[in-house]
């Protein structure tokens, strides 16, 4: 394992970690912190956690083919104990929450999640927008909303809704190509993260998987982050391009940009799309991107190369 390099940035996230497991051990510690001792981000935090206690995800079976037993977020799907952390306001000014955008779409319709990707372009779930024989919501009611860091937004009208050719007329949705680009009508000024395809053998290097979105059952301007495991790919011959995870989420995290952490260049990559949740199990699917949908994505919002876009082959 390469050597811990520690940011102090985010070390208050780490802290609260390690008081909930104090806490959960009944075991009290006291921790005297110099002001030059620091600590790397909460994701390597995660990924040694998930490697110290060696935490094993059991492959469940599924046998469902119907794209019934997949649901959009409109109730809770925690597995376990709720293991979410809000992120503080000044962290969302960098990446990777700096990229994390909420998605008004309109008042019956609700809101979605997404991650921006490029200069004026917004990754997120396909049937937040469309299910698959019409519009939720006209464009022009569409608002894409970046939190500063007094906690308001910053809100961004959407030119185009760009969705893979095979989501229309498809009922009921498929969780394979719940994929979005939304483009923006004026840049939005802020980093965003890079999309790359990952085979399913690949993506078993990385120990974890990680999220943020903005929770229905949270203040409507809070940020929250999750992180879990990397998922398995179900044991279906319809869902090839779909994983199961464990993370926790809820209404309104629909849409929000999967990514994974590279410790050896400390590079993240955005890998899927959060779609929905197994209906009546505490399991979440991921659209996981592939080298034909990151070449589709490509298409719509250019060949950027801080995208992804000019190496979009899979790994």
């Amino acid at each position: 394992r390469s050597e811990l390099k520690w940011n102090p940035e985010e070390n208050w996230l780490i802290q609260r970690w390690l008081v909930k497991k104090m806490l959960c051990s009944r075991i009290l510690f006291v921790f005297i912190l110099s002001d030059f001792i620091s600590c790397r981000g909460f994701e390597n935090d995660y990924q040694d956690a998930v490697n110290l206690n060696e935490v094993e995800i059991k492959k469940a079976t599924f046998e469902q083919e119907n794209a019934d037993e997949f649901d959009k977020y409109k109730r809770k799907s925690i597995v376990g104990s709720d293991d979410r952390m809000r992120v503080k306001p000044e962290s969302t000014q960098r990446l990777p929450f700096g990229a994390m955008v909420k998605v008004k779409i309109s008042p019956s319709a609700g809101s979605c999640s997404g991650v921006l990707v490029g200069p004026r372009h917004v990754l997120s779930a396909a049937h937040c927008f469309h299910n698959g024989n019409e519009l939720l919501a006209p464009r022009r009611s569409l608002n894409v909303g970046v939190l500063q860091s007094n906690q308001r937004f910053t809100w961004y009208r959407v030119r185009q809704v760009s969705l893979p050719r095979a989501w229309y007329g498809t009922t009921p949705m498929n969780p394979e190509i719940d994929y979005a680009i939304l483009t923006l009508k004026r840049p939005h000024g802020r980093p965003y993260l890079r999309i790359k395809a990952f085979s399913m053998k690949n993506l078993q290097q990385f120990s974890a998987m990680h999220f943020a979105c903005f929770p229905n059952d949270k203040r409507e301007n809070s940020m929250w982050y999750s992180s879990c495991p990397v998922g398995w790919q179900p044991n279906s011959t319809t869902y090839r391009t779909v994983i199961m995870n464990t993370c926790d989420a809820a209404g309104g995290c629909s849409g929000a940009g999967v990514y994974v952490l590279n410790n050896r260049n400390q590079n993240r990559y955005v890998i899927g799309v959060l779609s929905g949740t197994v209906n009546s199990k505490a399991k979440n699917v991921m659209t996981r991107l592939t080298s034909k949908k990151v070449k589709e994505i490509c298409r719509w919002i250019g060949r950027l190369a801080k995208s992804g876009c000019r190496t979009s082959g899979i790994q």
